[in-house]
C-alpha cells in the first residue's frame, strides 16, 4: 500500500523518465555564394597574367604605366589631363636630359593655364614624360575638336595652343616629332584619300604652322601620320580621343656635325 504523498511502493523500483525532445534538422541549402568568390579569384589571376605579360613585353612606356599605378592609382584619373611630375616614373625622371624637360612641362602648364579657353579644353591637354621625351598630346572631344572631321585643317583653338607651346619649347635645343592620329571612320571623299593621308596631313599642317610661329624647321626630326593604327580608345574606335596631334619633344640633344678640314 502506497503511503501518502510517496510515489514508489515498497519493493518497487523508482524509474525516472527521460523526456528527449528532438529537432528537426534543417535542410543545408547550398546559394551561389562560391560562385561569386570564384569569379573574383579568376578575374584576380587574369589581370595578375596581364601585369606579368605586359612587364614581359619589353615595352618601355607599358612598363612605366604599370609602375606608376601600382606607386598611386590615382594617376589614371589625369591621365587625359596634367599628369604630376611626382607621380611619374622615376626611371625616367632621373635619366640624363630630363631635367630640362621637366623644367619645360612646368612652364608649359604654367603658359596653357592662362589661355582663356583653358577652362573648357583642359582634360584635352596632356604633357607627361616618357623615355623617349615629354610627350604633348592634344585630343579631340565631343564638344571641342582641334579639327573639323575629315578636315586636315587647324581650328583656331589649335594654332592658339601651338603658339604656347612654340613659345616655350622652341627655347630648348631638343628636337620634336610631330605625329597624326585618327579614329576608325573611314575617309569616303576621294577613293585615293585615307586615314593615313589625313592623319599624315593634319601632323604635317601643325607643323607648318609651327614653323609659322618662329619654330626652328631644323629642329623637327620627323612627321609622321599613324592612321587610325594606335587608338587611344581602342575599345570604342570611333572615340573623339582617337583623333588627336602629339607633339614629342626628344629627350636626346643631337649635337651638330662638325667636318674635319682634309
Amino acid at each position: 500500500m502506497l503511503r501518502k504523498g510517496s510515489r514508489k511502493a515498497k519493493g518497487v523500483e523508482e524509474r525516472t523518465i527521460v523526456v528527449k525532445k528532438l529537432r528537426p534538422k534543417h535542410e543545408v541549402t547550398h546559394t551561389g555564394a562560391w560562385k561569386v568568390a570564384y569569379a573574383d579569384f579568376v578575374t584576380s589571376m587574369m589581370a595578375l597574367f596581364i601585369v606579368l605579360w605586359v612587364i614581359s613585353s619589353g615595352d618601355p612606356e607599358l612598363k612605366a604605366g604599370v609602375a606608376r599605378y601600382f606607386r598611386d592609382p590615382a594617376v589614371f584619373d589625369s591621365s587625359r589631363g596634367f599628369v604630376p611630375i611626382k607621380q611619374q616614373d622615376e626611371e625616367f625622371v632621373s635619366q640624363p636630359g630630363v631635367e630640362t624637360l621637366k623644367e619645360l612641362q612646368e612652364g608649359l602648364q604654367q603658359d596653357l593655364k592662362r589661355l582663356m579657353e583653358y577652362a573648357a579644353i583642359e582634360g584635352q591637354i596632356s604633357l607627361r614624360l616618357t623615355s623617349e621625351g615629354l610627350l604633348i598630346e592634344l585630343v579631340d572631344t565631343d564638344s571641342q575638336a582641334f579639327f573639323d572631321l575629315s578636315s586636315a585643317e587647324l581650328k583656331p583653338v589649335l594654332r592658339r595652343v601651338l603658339q604656347v607651346i612654340v613659345a616655350r619649347v622652341k627655347d630648348v635645343p631638343n628636337n620634336i616629332a610631330i605625329s597624326g592620329h585618327t579614329d576608325a571612320r573611314q575617309y569616303h571623299k576621294t577613293p585615293f584619300y585615307s586615314n593615313w593621308e589625313l592623319s599624315a596631313a593634319r601632323a604635317l599642317n601643325a607643323r607648318r604652322a609651327m614653323e609659322e610661329m618662329q619654330f626652328p624647321p631644323a629642329r623637327v626630326e620627323r612627321v609622321i601620320g599613324h592612321a587610325d593604327r594606335f587608338l587611344l580608345s581602342p575599345d570604342d574606335p570611333l572615340d573623339p580621343a582617337n583623333r588627336r596631334i602629339n607633339i614629342l619633344v626628344l629627350r636626346e640633344v643631337k649635337k651638330e656635325k662638325t667636318s674635319e678640314a682634309s
